[in-house]
Protein backbone atom coordinates (compact mmCIF):
# COMPACT_ATOMS: atom_id res chain seq x y z
CA UNK A 1 0.00 0.00 0.00
CA UNK A 2 1.05 3.31 -0.77
CA UNK A 3 0.02 6.00 1.44
CA UNK A 4 1.71 9.77 1.02
CA UNK A 5 0.91 11.49 3.89
CA UNK A 6 -0.81 14.55 2.89
CA UNK A 7 -4.09 16.35 4.41
CA UNK A 8 -6.65 19.00 2.54
CA UNK A 9 -9.17 20.14 4.95
CA UNK A 10 -12.35 21.26 3.52
CA UNK A 11 -14.74 23.25 5.58
CA UNK A 12 -18.38 21.52 5.56
CA UNK A 13 -19.66 24.48 7.43
CA UNK A 14 -22.58 26.38 6.39
CA UNK A 15 -21.57 29.28 4.02
CA UNK A 16 -22.63 31.67 6.92
CA UNK A 17 -20.70 30.40 9.47
CA UNK A 18 -17.07 29.96 7.24
CA UNK A 19 -15.98 33.13 8.88
CA UNK A 20 -16.19 31.55 11.72
CA UNK A 21 -14.85 28.20 11.47
CA UNK A 22 -11.47 27.91 13.04
CA UNK A 23 -8.40 26.53 10.79
CA UNK A 24 -6.56 23.49 11.65
CA UNK A 25 -3.31 24.26 14.05
CA UNK A 26 -0.17 22.58 12.97
CA UNK A 27 -0.38 20.90 16.37
CA UNK A 28 -3.85 18.87 15.80
CA UNK A 29 -2.65 18.28 11.75
CA UNK A 30 0.46 16.69 14.00
CA UNK A 31 -1.72 14.52 15.87
CA UNK A 32 -3.87 13.37 12.66
CA UNK A 33 -0.95 12.27 11.13
CA UNK A 34 0.20 10.39 14.22
CA UNK A 35 -3.13 8.39 14.67
CA UNK A 36 -2.93 7.82 10.68
CA UNK A 37 0.69 6.04 11.52
CA UNK A 38 -0.88 3.87 13.74
CA UNK A 39 -3.71 2.90 11.70
CA UNK A 40 -1.95 2.17 8.71
CA UNK A 41 0.39 -0.73 9.99
CA UNK A 42 1.64 -2.04 6.61
CA UNK A 43 3.28 1.42 4.95
CA UNK A 44 5.71 1.14 2.57
CA UNK A 45 5.88 4.60 1.47
CA UNK A 46 5.52 7.78 3.20
CA UNK A 47 6.04 11.16 2.91
CA UNK A 48 5.93 13.72 5.68
CA UNK A 49 7.28 16.50 3.74
CA UNK A 50 6.46 20.21 4.60
CA UNK A 51 4.27 19.05 7.44
CA UNK A 52 4.56 20.18 11.69
CA UNK A 53 6.67 18.11 13.14
CA UNK A 54 5.03 14.96 14.84
CA UNK A 55 7.71 13.89 17.27
CA UNK A 56 6.22 16.28 20.04
CA UNK A 57 2.75 14.04 19.89
CA UNK A 58 4.50 10.71 19.69
CA UNK A 59 4.16 8.94 23.23
CA UNK A 60 6.24 5.58 24.16
CA UNK A 61 2.89 3.94 23.67
CA UNK A 62 1.81 5.14 20.32
CA UNK A 63 5.46 4.97 18.77
CA UNK A 64 5.51 0.97 19.66
CA UNK A 65 2.39 0.85 17.29
CA UNK A 66 3.72 2.51 14.40
CA UNK A 67 3.82 -0.28 11.57
CA UNK A 68 7.77 -0.95 11.29
CA UNK A 69 7.30 -2.03 7.47
CA UNK A 70 8.60 1.16 5.95
CA UNK A 71 10.67 1.53 3.01
CA UNK A 72 10.83 4.42 1.83
CA UNK A 73 10.43 7.96 3.43
CA UNK A 74 10.38 11.80 2.57
CA UNK A 75 11.06 14.47 4.96
CA UNK A 76 11.48 17.47 2.55
CA UNK A 77 12.04 21.10 3.96
CA UNK A 78 11.13 19.77 7.05
CA UNK A 79 13.44 22.04 8.78
CA UNK A 80 11.84 22.15 12.01
CA UNK A 81 13.10 19.07 12.90
CA UNK A 82 16.48 18.95 15.29
CA UNK A 83 19.18 15.97 15.11
CA UNK A 84 17.26 14.81 17.82
CA UNK A 85 13.80 14.99 16.31
CA UNK A 86 15.26 13.71 13.23
CA UNK A 87 16.91 10.80 15.44
CA UNK A 88 13.26 9.44 16.91
CA UNK A 89 11.66 9.66 13.22
CA UNK A 90 14.49 7.71 12.09
CA UNK A 91 14.47 4.83 14.83
CA UNK A 92 10.74 4.34 13.77
CA UNK A 93 10.99 2.77 10.68
CA UNK A 94 14.54 0.73 10.61
CA UNK A 95 13.49 -0.78 7.36
CA UNK A 96 13.96 2.34 5.66
CA UNK A 97 15.89 1.50 1.90
CA UNK A 98 15.25 5.29 0.72
CA UNK A 99 15.38 8.62 2.49
CA UNK A 100 14.77 12.27 1.35
CA UNK A 101 15.98 14.66 3.53
CA UNK A 102 16.10 17.62 0.69
CA UNK A 103 16.59 21.40 2.22
CA UNK A 104 16.84 20.02 5.78
CA UNK A 105 18.83 21.48 8.49
CA UNK A 106 20.17 17.86 9.47
CA UNK A 107 24.05 18.23 11.08
CA UNK A 108 26.61 15.33 11.07
CA UNK A 109 25.19 13.86 14.28
CA UNK A 110 21.96 13.53 12.42
CA UNK A 111 23.35 11.25 9.61
CA UNK A 112 25.07 9.18 12.32
CA UNK A 113 22.22 8.39 13.92
CA UNK A 114 20.55 8.05 10.27
CA UNK A 115 22.86 5.00 9.86
CA UNK A 116 23.02 3.42 13.15
CA UNK A 117 18.60 3.30 13.00
CA UNK A 118 18.47 2.07 8.76
CA UNK A 119 21.88 0.13 8.41
CA UNK A 120 19.80 -1.10 5.03
CA UNK A 121 19.76 2.21 3.61
CA UNK A 122 19.76 1.83 -0.17
CA UNK A 123 19.11 5.13 -1.87
CA UNK A 124 19.79 8.75 0.08
CA UNK A 125 19.11 12.29 -1.43
CA UNK A 126 20.58 15.17 1.35
CA UNK A 127 20.55 18.19 -1.45
CA UNK A 128 21.01 21.42 0.04
CA UNK A 129 21.43 20.39 3.62
CA UNK A 130 24.20 23.02 4.07
CA UNK A 131 25.45 21.69 7.61
CA UNK A 132 26.58 18.55 6.67
CA UNK A 133 30.16 17.92 6.11
CA UNK A 134 32.65 14.87 5.01
CA UNK A 135 32.32 13.72 8.72
CA UNK A 136 29.09 12.68 7.86
CA UNK A 137 29.07 11.46 4.45
CA UNK A 138 31.81 9.48 6.75
CA UNK A 139 29.21 7.80 8.59
CA UNK A 140 26.89 6.68 5.91
CA UNK A 141 29.25 5.24 3.55
CA UNK A 142 31.20 2.99 5.80
CA UNK A 143 28.42 1.92 7.60
CA UNK A 144 25.81 1.86 4.88
CA UNK A 145 27.32 -1.14 3.23
CA UNK A 146 24.11 -1.59 0.42
CA UNK A 147 24.04 2.23 -0.43
CA UNK A 148 23.53 2.33 -3.78
CA UNK A 149 22.67 6.06 -4.72
CA UNK A 150 23.95 9.39 -2.63
CA UNK A 151 23.00 12.47 -4.13
CA UNK A 152 24.67 15.99 -2.58
CA UNK A 153 24.02 18.77 -4.47
CA UNK A 154 24.48 22.35 -2.96
CA UNK A 155 26.23 20.70 0.28
CA UNK A 156 28.53 23.42 0.26
CA UNK A 157 31.16 21.51 3.16
CA UNK A 158 32.25 18.59 1.67
CA UNK A 159 35.30 18.31 0.36
CA UNK A 160 35.07 14.86 -0.13
CA UNK A 161 37.40 13.05 1.76
CA UNK A 162 34.81 11.53 3.55
CA UNK A 163 34.46 8.77 0.76
CA UNK A 164 37.37 7.30 2.06
CA UNK A 165 36.49 3.52 2.90
CA UNK A 166 33.27 4.20 0.94
CA UNK A 167 31.04 0.65 0.20
CA UNK A 168 31.90 -0.84 -3.43
CA UNK A 169 28.08 -1.01 -3.73
CA UNK A 170 27.80 2.80 -4.30
CA UNK A 171 27.26 3.03 -7.85
CA UNK A 172 25.60 6.79 -8.31
CA UNK A 173 26.47 9.78 -6.59
CA UNK A 174 25.02 13.43 -7.38
CA UNK A 175 27.55 16.54 -6.19
CA UNK A 176 27.30 19.52 -7.92
CA UNK A 177 27.95 22.54 -6.10
CA UNK A 178 30.41 20.71 -3.25
CA UNK A 179 33.69 21.81 -2.12
CA UNK A 180 35.76 19.27 -3.86
CA UNK A 181 39.52 18.86 -3.57
CA UNK A 182 41.71 16.87 -5.37
CA UNK A 183 42.05 14.13 -1.89
CA UNK A 184 38.39 14.44 -2.04
CA UNK A 185 38.19 13.85 -5.59
CA UNK A 186 40.39 10.84 -5.32
CA UNK A 187 38.06 9.62 -2.03
CA UNK A 188 35.36 9.41 -4.50
CA UNK A 189 36.88 7.01 -6.88
CA UNK A 190 38.12 4.86 -4.47
CA UNK A 191 34.87 2.21 -4.40
CA UNK A 192 35.50 1.74 -7.88
CA UNK A 193 32.14 0.96 -8.68
CA UNK A 194 30.43 4.28 -9.72
CA UNK A 195 28.58 4.03 -13.35
CA UNK A 196 26.73 7.51 -12.49
CA UNK A 197 28.26 10.21 -11.73
CA UNK A 198 26.97 14.34 -11.87
CA UNK A 199 30.00 16.35 -11.07
CA UNK A 200 27.96 20.02 -13.41
CA UNK A 201 28.95 23.05 -11.98
CA UNK A 202 25.18 25.03 -10.70
CA UNK A 203 25.55 27.97 -13.03
CA UNK A 204 22.02 29.25 -11.51
CA UNK A 205 20.97 29.31 -8.19
CA UNK A 206 17.38 29.70 -6.96
CA UNK A 207 18.04 30.36 -3.11
CA UNK A 208 15.97 32.71 -0.70
CA UNK A 209 17.08 35.86 0.30
CA UNK A 210 18.82 34.44 3.27
CA UNK A 211 20.97 32.09 1.08
CA UNK A 212 22.94 34.79 -0.49
CA UNK A 213 26.45 34.58 1.10
CA UNK A 214 25.20 30.29 0.34
CA UNK A 215 25.44 31.68 -3.45
CA UNK A 216 28.82 33.49 -3.92
CA UNK A 217 30.34 30.28 -1.97
CA UNK A 218 28.99 28.34 -4.73
CA UNK A 219 30.58 30.51 -7.66
CA UNK A 220 33.93 30.32 -6.20
CA UNK A 221 33.88 26.55 -5.47
CA UNK A 222 32.82 25.46 -8.48
CA UNK A 223 34.80 27.36 -10.83
CA UNK A 224 38.27 25.81 -9.46
CA UNK A 225 37.69 22.09 -8.18
CA UNK A 226 36.34 20.18 -11.58
CA UNK A 227 39.70 20.39 -13.90
CA UNK A 228 41.61 18.47 -16.05
CA UNK A 229 43.41 16.74 -13.48
CA UNK A 230 39.89 16.06 -11.71
CA UNK A 231 38.77 14.11 -14.50
CA UNK A 232 41.86 12.21 -15.59
CA UNK A 233 41.44 11.02 -11.82
CA UNK A 234 37.98 10.50 -12.38
CA UNK A 235 38.45 7.87 -15.27
CA UNK A 236 41.17 6.02 -14.28
CA UNK A 237 39.12 5.71 -11.05
CA UNK A 238 35.81 5.11 -12.52
CA UNK A 239 36.45 2.59 -15.44
CA UNK A 240 32.52 1.41 -15.48
CA UNK A 241 31.42 4.66 -15.51
CA UNK A 242 28.29 4.60 -18.50
CA UNK A 243 26.77 8.22 -17.64
CA UNK A 244 29.23 11.58 -16.73
CA UNK A 245 27.63 15.06 -16.32
CA UNK A 246 30.34 17.75 -16.29
CA UNK A 247 28.32 20.58 -17.67
CA UNK A 248 29.70 23.79 -17.01
CA UNK A 249 32.86 22.34 -15.91
CA UNK A 250 35.04 25.39 -18.07
CA UNK A 251 38.19 24.55 -16.89
CA UNK A 252 38.46 20.50 -18.35
CA UNK A 253 41.20 20.79 -21.10
CA UNK A 254 42.12 18.20 -23.96
CA UNK A 255 44.03 16.05 -21.92
CA UNK A 256 40.86 15.62 -19.69
CA UNK A 257 38.97 14.46 -22.98
CA UNK A 258 41.50 12.06 -24.14
CA UNK A 259 41.68 10.24 -20.62
CA UNK A 260 37.59 9.34 -20.85
CA UNK A 261 38.52 7.97 -24.27
CA UNK A 262 40.59 5.92 -23.08
CA UNK A 263 39.68 4.46 -19.79
CA UNK A 264 35.97 5.07 -19.73
CA UNK A 265 34.57 2.31 -22.21
CA UNK A 266 31.63 1.70 -20.85
CA UNK A 267 30.76 5.05 -21.10
CA UNK A 268 26.62 5.51 -23.13
CA UNK A 269 25.91 9.36 -21.83
CA UNK A 270 28.26 12.25 -21.38
CA UNK A 271 27.03 15.79 -20.46
CA UNK A 272 29.36 18.28 -21.91
CA UNK A 273 27.45 21.62 -22.57
CA UNK A 274 29.07 24.69 -21.23
CA UNK A 275 32.38 23.47 -21.28
CA UNK A 276 34.15 25.88 -23.28
CA UNK A 277 37.38 24.12 -23.58
CA UNK A 278 35.81 21.06 -25.42
CA UNK A 279 38.26 21.39 -28.56
CA UNK A 280 38.21 19.56 -32.07
CA UNK A 281 40.69 17.32 -30.47
CA UNK A 282 39.38 16.24 -27.65
CA UNK A 283 36.10 15.78 -29.78
CA UNK A 284 38.27 13.54 -31.83
CA UNK A 285 39.54 11.32 -28.71
CA UNK A 286 36.35 11.08 -27.17
CA UNK A 287 34.79 9.56 -30.66
CA UNK A 288 37.84 7.05 -31.24
CA UNK A 289 37.95 5.63 -27.56
CA UNK A 290 34.13 6.00 -26.37
CA UNK A 291 32.33 2.84 -28.83
CA UNK A 292 29.49 2.70 -26.83
CA UNK A 293 28.35 6.17 -27.00
CA UNK A 294 24.30 6.76 -27.38
CA UNK A 295 24.08 10.32 -26.18
CA UNK A 296 26.73 13.34 -26.41
CA UNK A 297 25.52 16.80 -24.91
CA UNK A 298 27.51 19.32 -26.07
CA UNK A 299 26.70 23.51 -26.54
CA UNK A 300 26.46 24.72 -29.75
CA UNK A 301 28.01 28.20 -28.94
CA UNK A 302 30.18 27.48 -25.68
CA UNK A 303 32.95 25.09 -26.81
CA UNK A 304 36.48 25.62 -28.54
CA UNK A 305 35.25 23.21 -31.10
CA UNK A 306 34.90 23.92 -35.38
CA UNK A 307 31.89 22.98 -37.11
CA UNK A 308 33.52 20.73 -39.27
CA UNK A 309 34.67 18.34 -35.95
CA UNK A 310 31.07 18.86 -35.24
CA UNK A 311 30.03 17.59 -38.22
CA UNK A 312 32.56 14.73 -38.52
CA UNK A 313 31.51 13.26 -35.41
CA UNK A 314 28.14 13.15 -36.34
CA UNK A 315 28.76 11.56 -39.58
CA UNK A 316 30.91 9.05 -37.64
CA UNK A 317 28.28 8.39 -34.51
CA UNK A 318 25.40 9.48 -36.22
CA UNK A 319 22.52 10.27 -34.05
CA UNK A 320 24.38 10.36 -30.71
CA UNK A 321 25.55 14.15 -30.99
CA UNK A 322 22.43 16.71 -29.31
CA UNK A 323 23.64 20.37 -29.55
CA UNK A 324 22.41 21.96 -26.44
CA UNK A 325 20.82 25.89 -28.32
Amino acid sequence: MIMMMTVRVKSVEPPHLLTQASPMTSGSLAIITCRMLIRFQHLKRLSLSRLPRITDFVTSQSQQSFGSEVQSLSLDNCTEYSDIQLSLVFSWFPRLTYIRLDSCGITDKGLEALEKCCSSLETVHLPRCYSITDLGISFLVQNCRELRSLCIDSCINITGIGFLECAHTLASLEAGGCKLKPEGINAIVSGGGLKYLCLKRLDEFEVEEGFAKVEERFAEVEQECINTEAVIMISKGCPSLKELFLSNCEEVELEGWEAIGQNCKELESLFLTGCQKLCDAGLQALCDGCNKFSILYVDSRKNSCSDSALELFERTKPGVMCLWP
